[in-house]
């Protein structure tokens, strides 16, 4: 039982620092789209619907998009604003 946990403990002593140096440094699944890009259709689906789908080309994204088109530019908006924020550059 004690060579178990040390083998354990010993694992984990290597995986803690190795995971906290890649901690913020990668950009995250839903940040590239690669998870929010699908919608999936297990319980909920109809005749002829796909199991996956992408996400661009259902009926309440397509709603969506035509909303975004639809309201007015505003002149920075937030997401804008706190990029720069984060590059750490002034926006004029």
């Amino acid at each position: 039982m004690k060579n178990i946990f040390f083998i354990i403990l010993l694992l984990l002593s290597f995986q803690l620092p190795s995971s906290a140096t890649g901690f913020g440094t990668y950009k995250t699944e839903t940040e590239y789209g690669l998870i929010d890009g699908f919608k999936w259709n297990f319980f909920n689906r109809g005749e002829n619907k796909p199991i996956v789908q992408l996400k661009s080309e259902t009926k309440e994204e397509q709603e969506r998009l035509e909303r975004e088109k639809n309201k007015p530019k505003e002149e920075q908006d937030e997401i804008r604003l706190y990029r720069f924020m984060l590059d750490n550059t002034v926006a004029f």
